[in-house]
């Protein structure tokens, strides 16, 4: 009896173990991950004993609230380009979606008081805590948690010592604003591209696991909440972290979480929580993320430096071009806005570059930036857009050249050093370049930076001018096509120093591969003294009202509105085609009253370079103007068209500044712009105070 007692027992027991071991979907019994996933990993939110309060409102959201997975694409492929470890082959990056049952991870759903806490320390945290405490509790009752893992391989991993503030894993995990990379380069240093992963994650909640090169493994979750009561009412702090170490990153292998623990070198980022009701969900989901790879990072995937997998489909150099083709059938960008992107006709550039005249590729060291390179692909039907990349080969921006010629173009500087200047040149996002974004220890734009972004600018317009080389013919003045190219005048009683000898010519309706896009006859004729005629532009005198403005006055700053804007001010010196000033509702500011000028434009050829002669007539004396300078060109009534050089005053960008303006007839403004083509001109001129 007591044997056959023992042998119930012990079989009871066996298929006790080997029911919880199906249940749980475990292969074997042991170790005791298989019968506690979760190897007691649990929430610590240290108690805030002083200093501030983090609210629930964060302003960062809102950089990444748009495109939620564009964002989390831009940002870890970068993060995981920054750390490659074997340059000779691909990057590697993985985006899948995944769940988990919270039965096996019962603490990691404790997060929920703590949410309930935000809302009871900040009642105002109620709109946007309540949700997410919704969501959670709405996953444990359904019993799945979606979450998407982003995983690379040939990277480093993310180092980690506890009294090593400058270690990966320190930065990306335990700190907010810093920014650890190893690499000078690292495209990631303002340190708040993490938030991308945040902001996906209705819980605000990521887990992190790494395994080093140098074999060390580091798991931690971290949760960024507000402050926050916890169950007995005592102060947390905003940042609570998710493991079995006592609050500090877990570095015994054996005590990682068996679906979180790496088994190669390399990263996995968690983002806990995704919205999945249907396939047609996370179909969307991964949509969006592949298009965003093909626009910010068909270089690197061309070039051979990255491969990415998103869901089911891999992306390569094998397929890059047929994907691209397949999600962008034009191949002409006419996007507006940067999640519009077409990658294709910059693409085109770069594979093509140099097979044919519509294709060139130039290259140029220059002194501050190193070795750079420019793509272009000609084409008449064109916006003349370049692509800025530099060293991870990720797109940063994409901007319009004034250029009355069709083109795509591609700027890219893998050289180290210039890499460091355009990083540091780069704003948070990562999509422009700007040298006001790099401050010296006295606050004032750093010289370096300033230096290698004008000598991008002046290396376009040198690849530009070689692109489009004008013939040797001498076409200035074309009568008839004002409306296009330029307003023909005659000087006049003016200085023969800025008379030269003049063509004109009638249209022949053609195009031309080389030069300006409408070609004449060139047949040579002489101008007559009187031929040509005046225009009419504008001065702007300011003045500060504390009453009602007279009826022409028009409000510049305090708190107007100005067209197409959001509701704020308009300054003095911010004045151009996008910023008009609107008629005042009679609030105390200051004013502008307009004061006519006439002008005269002509162009002339100087040493093979076109120039452009512009004599103001004016009425009155102003002492410091500015005049923007708008042209006409086949494509376009009315464009801003960069000036690269001016006899006078301060250029930036199509304006010019610091004029003296003299009652009567001035002076001739000699200007350059940056096409070398011949152009009507239309000209406000401002005066500033």
């Amino acid at each position: 009896m007591y044997y056959a007692t023992s042998a119930y027992i012990l079989y009871s027991t066996l298929w006790f173990l080997i029911f919880i071991s199906l249940h749980m979907g475990l292969e074997q019994l042991t170790p005791s991950s298989k019968i506690n996933p979760e190897l007691n990993c649990k929430w610590h939110f240290a108690k805030q004993l002083g200093g501030r309060d983090d609210g629930p409102n964060d302003p960062m959201s809102e950089n990444f609230k748009r495109t939620p997975y564009a964002s989390l694409i831009r940002e870890s492929i970068q993060n995981s380009l920054d750390a490659v470890d074997d340059d000779s082959i691909p990057v590697r990056m993985s985006f899948r979606i995944k769940k988990l049952s919270p039965r096996n991870f019962p603490n990691l759903f404790g997060l929920d008081t703590h949410l309930d806490g935000c809302i009871r320390y900040f009642p105002q945290a109620d709109e946007n805590y309540k949700p997410m405490l919704h969501f959670l509790r709405k996953a444990r009752d359904a019993r799945d948690l979606y979450y998407i893992q982003v995983s690379d391989f040939n990277t480093t991993g993310m180092r980690y010592s506890p009294n090593d503030r400058e270690s990966a894993f320190y930065g990306f995990v335990r700190a907010a604003g810093v920014s650890n990379k190893t690499s000078d380069t690292a495209g990631g240093s303002f340190g708040f591209g993490k938030a991308a992963y945040f902001y996906i994650s209705p819980i605000r909640t990521i887990l992190v696991s790494t395994l080093t090169d140098s074999g060390k493994y580091y798991f931690e979750g971290v949760a960024s909440l507000c402050t926050h009561f916890n169950i007995n009412d005592e102060k947390c702090v905003s940042v609570g972290y998710y493991d079995n170490n006592d609050g500090m990153p877990v570095d015994n292998p054996e005590d990682i979480p068996a679906r979180f623990r790496r088994d190669e070198i390399g990263t996995d980022i968690n983002i806990m929580g995704v919205e999945i009701s249907s396939s047609s969900d996370k179909e969307d989901i991964y949509k969006e993320m592949v298009i965003s790879v093909l626009q910010n990072f068909w270089l690197s995937i061309y070039h051979g430096k990255l491969d990415v997998v998103v869901g089911e489909l891999e992306i390569t150099e094998a397929n890059i071009v047929d994907l691209v083709e397949q999600y962008f059938p034009d191949i002409h960008d006419t996007s507006r806005k940067k999640e519009y992107f077409n990658p294709r006709p910059y693409l085109e550039a770069v594979r093509f570059a140099g097979q044919d005249k519509n294709h060139r590729i130039y290259n140029e060291t220059l002194p501050t930036l190193g070795e750079v390179w420019f793509y272009a692909y000609k084409n008449r039907d064109a916006s003349a857009r370049v692509a800025y990349l530099r060293s991870p080969r990720m797109m940063v921006d994409c901007k319009q050249q004034p250029s009355a010629n069709g083109f795509y173009g591609v700027f890219f500087c893998e050289n180290q050093e210039g890499d460091k200047i355009l990083r540091r040149i780069e704003n948070p996002a990562h999509d422009q370049w700007m040298p006001s974004n790099w401050k010296d220890e006295r606050g004032k734009t750093n010289r370096i930076g300033r230096n290698g972004f004008r000598e991008i600018k002046e290396f376009l317009i040198r690849c530009i001018e070689k692109l489009f080389e004008r013939s040797n013919q001498e076409t200035l003045n074309i009568r008839g096509l004002d409306q296009y190219l330029y307003i023909p005048t005659a000087i006049e009683d003016d200085d023969d120093d800025y008379m030269s000898e003049a063509l004109v010519s009638n249209p022949t309706g053609s195009f031309k591969d080389e030069g300006a896009s409408i070609t004449t006859d060139g047949k040579q004729v002489d101008i007559p003294e009187s031929s040509g005629h005046e225009s009419i532009g504008k001065v702007l005198v300011n003045s500060v009202q504390t009453g009602i403005p007279d009826s022409k006055g028009s409000l510049l700053s305090g708190p107007g509105r100005r067209r197409g804007s959001n509701g704020s001010g308009v300054g003095a010196g911010k004045i151009n085609r996008r910023n008009i000033p609107v008629e005042s509702d009679g609030t105390p500011g200051t004013y502008a009253s307009e004061i006519p000028v006439s002008y005269r434009s002509f162009a002339q050829k100087k040493n093979g370079i076109i120039v452009h002669n512009i004599i103001i007539h004016s009425d009155y004396e102003v002492k410091n103007g500015r005049i923007d300078l708008l042209v006409g060109t086949d494509q376009s009534d009315e464009v801003e068209l960069n000036i690269v050089s001016a006899n006078v005053g301060t250029v930036e960008g199509n304006s010019i500044s610091g004029l003296h303006i003299v009652e009567g007839k001035n002076p001739a403004i000699s200007i350059r712009f940056a096409d070398d083509l011949p152009h009507s001109i239309k000209l406000d001129a401002y005066e500033i105070k």
